[in-house]
């Protein structure tokens, strides 16, 4: 299995058979072939998760391809995607040849109340994507996607969060809004945090594979 970041919070998880893409949205730049797409997970409706001409793009290139959101990202592309399917509680999914778990979840407050619903995205026991929560499950995990620059967290949060999921390599996500300056100190502070911790920090950029 292949996982590479894209953009702001994009990923793409390719086996031999199936290519998953989570939250392919405004702030993410896709590869020009996507071929064999089989799912999109889209977590929850914010633009930097959800654009429609990416989603074009991949129906395009993969017509038949599955779209998987919370009721408020499904009417969202009523119009675009021919193939949808509404995740309102936690549920297990088999997309091609990968298991995926999804968390219904509220996002993460913003100002006082959450905004709206999210999804937390478990790729078999190889990568765990929050979304824009924080929230921990207790299955071990190859790779964390440790969301990093957002107007609902703290670098605090970010490192407490990546401590507790305990996976053996953890990557940053949900950083497309940081500049240079800015990724070298948020970096910086979850490799000091992690310190003592078995997880790894790796840091990945856009089109790098985790």
């Amino acid at each position: 299995m292949n996982i590479t970041k894209y953009g702001h919070a994009c990923l793409i998880v390719a086996t031999e058979e199936t290519t998953l893409i989570i939250d392919p949205g405004e702030l993410t730049e896709l590869p020009d072939v996507l071929s064999n797409v089989v799912g999109v997970i889209v977590t929850h409706a914010h633009a930097d998760h959800l654009s429609q001409s990416n989603l074009q793009k991949i129906r395009d290139d993969s017509p038949d391809f599955v779209l998987y959101g919370v009721q408020e990202v499904i009417e969202k592309c009523e119009d675009i995607v021919a193939k949808k399917q509404v995740i309102d509680a936690d549920t297990a999914l088999q997309v091609g040849d990968i298991d995926i778990s999804l968390y219904y979840l509220d996002h993460e407050i913003i100002y006082q109340t959450s905004p709206c619903k999210n999804l937390a995205v478990k790729v078999d026991d190889q990568l765990y994507y929050p979304g824009d929560s924080f929230h921990v499950i207790p299955d071990h995990v190859r790779t964390v996607a440790v969301p990093l620059s957002a107007p609902w967290l703290k670098s605090s949060e970010s490192i407490e969060f990546a401590k507790a999921m305990n996976a053996d390599v953890a990557f940053p996500t949900h950083n497309g809004l940081l500049n240079d300056a800015g990724h070298s100190v948020m970096n910086n502070w979850i490799i000091k945090g992690l310190e003592g911790n078995p997880t790894t920090c790796k840091f990945v950029k856009s089109g790098e594979e985790v």
